[in-house]
């Protein structure tokens, strides 16, 4: 066939190559009538549909990661993955004929058909019609079922797979063969020429007919292993319809009780929450970090009945400005007043409401807390100090307060270093959060080199009278060089070390801790009057 296109009769101006391009196409117009265009969706999508979808998968690396997976292993997972979306999202779900889908995505079809039709699925759609954030969690999670199964013994045996991708091959090579052939549509009306043009003809009609059959063959193929595969897909999606059912449920819920519990803004983008959500859902260990601080922060706000004082700070002055902290009192009677009120509102706008002026020369260093990262503390006694550290970071962000973390290990192992961050509200991103709370570096312990940073920390600021939280399983020592050093630095800089012994086991030791710290407690006692008093001294 390659060699045709080549001939050239050269008493025509029209080459032997473009009467065959010509008849490829007559015959490709024919073709199609027989095997119209196909889409690889099984449902009806609009613009919107894409839209959203296309927004999600580039906010979300959740949903990238299971379209990548997915697509190694079937054609057409993405419009898989884009046709459950919009079954979860739309309002309306209209099923696509069959005569118009791709073959390759048959199975996609056999998969919605059989989750569409299942009570779980109208049970869960009640949640996710029209809520973007429910309807992705339950798509991403169908179809990280799917990919599960698929590489199981119990999904697709190879040969199946190999099919999917044969048929798909012999799809695309057709859909690229009248496309080409689309090209010569303007000659239509030219004369083919020849003998030649009927051998032509002859070769082109053998290439379509083999062509036909190759297909026909490798869609009644398709059809038997789908046959056979049926009752295995009906288990399958009525297990992970009832995963989607239980996530979707728990998501919402879970996000919200991390972003009270670490102090995060709620708002983000669909993606971001399910990309969050995703974490949260793998690791046990931040659900329970997430629970734990919620329940120490209500330890800790109960120690205090009281509005939270801001320390190093006094009245100096009335000056104006737009500071609601700091308005003064017969402002806010403004607000009682429907006419006032809108003065107030005005005022408040062009920022000149009468408010406190206050000197922050009394101001108080910034509290550091060191973690102890090794390998003794694997386990709860890792979320515990998590949990007290991140309790701890609220006090600083209410007083306003400088906040640092130090992790640390054996000697000289590198200490991983967090801040926080004055465009936070004195709080810590979330990335470094989500970082901080996965961070542990095994290995042995050692107290003076995070000590030593700690101190490093609070000479950096302008402030004396810094706190350092020491948190630890108190299995180590220190030297008695370095601890006379450390008390003239203590004794110079005027702060504080608190230190609190995870005591799980009950075979930890305060030994150590009680020669450079001020107060000393320990987990078992968290509820008691020492541990609030930690809470407090902080305040």
């Amino acid at each position: 066939m390659g060699a045709l296109y080549n001939y050239n009769i050269s008493k025509n101006r029209f080459s032997l190559s473009i009467n065959l391009k010509l008849l490829l196409f007559l015959m490709c117009v024919t073709l199609n009538r027989m095997y119209p265009k196909r889409i690889p969706n099984n449902i009806e999508i609009d613009s919107f549909d894409r839209e959203r979808f296309e927004e999600l998968e580039a906010n979300s690396e959740e949903l990238k990661e299971v379209i990548k997976k997915g697509s190694n292993l079937l054609p057409n997972f993405r419009s898989f993955l884009l046709d459950l979306f919009a079954g979860f999202y739309k309002y309306n779900v209209i099923f696509l004929p069959e005569d118009k889908v791709k073959r390759s995505a048959l199975i996609n079809r056999k998969l919605l058909e059989k989750a569409f039709s299942s009570e779980v699925y109208n049970n869960l759609r009640e949640e996710t019609i029209l809520d973007e954030f429910k309807a992705a969690i339950a798509t991403v999670t169908l179809a990280g079922e799917v990919v599960r199964w698929i590489k199981s013994e119990e999904g697709l045996s190879e040969r199946s797979l190999i099919k999917e991708w044969e048929l798909e091959k012999s799809e695309q090579e057709y859909k690229e063969f009248a496309e080409e052939m689309e090209m010569w549509k303007e000659l239509e009306d030219k004369e083919a020429i020849g003998k030649s043009f009927e051998y032509v003809k002859k070769k082109v009609k053998f290439e379509i007919r083999k062509k036909e059959e190759e297909l026909k063959e490798l869609e009644e193929e398709h059809k038997d292993i789908l046959e056979r595969a049926d009752m295995k897909l009906q288990n399958l999606i009525r297990s992970a319809l009832e995963k989607a059912h239980q996530r979707a449920e728990e998501s919402e819920r879970e996000l919200m009780q991390w972003a009270t519990s670490m102090g995060v803004p709620q708002e983000r983008t669909v993606g971001e929450k399910l990309d969050l959500a995703a974490k949260l859902f793998k690791s046990e260990k931040l659900r329970k970090l997430a629970m734990m601080v919620g329940s120490l922060k209500e330890e800790m706000f109960s120690t205090r009945r009281k509005v939270w004082a801001k320390r190093g700070s006094e009245v100096y002055d009335i000056s104006i400005g737009d500071d609601l902290g700091r308005v003064i009192p017969t402002e806010l009677v403004f607000l009682r007043h429907k006419v006032l009120r809108k003065d107030f509102f005005k005022r408040f706008v062009e920022e000149k409401l009468l408010q406190y002026y206050l000197r922050e020369e009394k101001g108080r260093g910034p509290i550091v807390v060191c973690v102890d990262g090794s390998s003794s503390m694997d386990g709860n006694k890792e979320i515990w100090s998590k949990a007290v550290c991140l309790t701890i970071l609220e006090i600083a962000r209410r007083q306003r307060r400088k906040f640092g973390v130090i992790v640390f290990s054996s000697k000289g192992s590198p200490l991983r270093v967090f801040n926080s961050d004055l465009r936070e509200g004195w709080g810590m991103k979330e990335g470094d959060i989500l970082e901080l709370a996965d961070y542990f570096p095994g290995g042995g312990t050692d107290f003076e080199d995070p000590l030593n940073k700690a101190v490093e920390l609070l000479q950096m600021s302008k402030f004396k009278n810094g706190d350092i939280v020491f948190i630890t399983d108190g299995e180590c020592d220190v030297s008695d060089s370095w601890l006379s050093e450390f008390l003239d630095k203590k004794k110079e800089l005027s702060f504080k070390v608190f230190s609190i012994l995870i005591d799980l086991t009950g075979r930890e030791s305060i030994e150590s801790l009680r020669k450079f710290s001020d107060k000393v407690t320990a987990i078992s006692r968290l509820t008691s009057k020492d541990a609030r008093d930690i809470f407090i001294a902080l305040d």
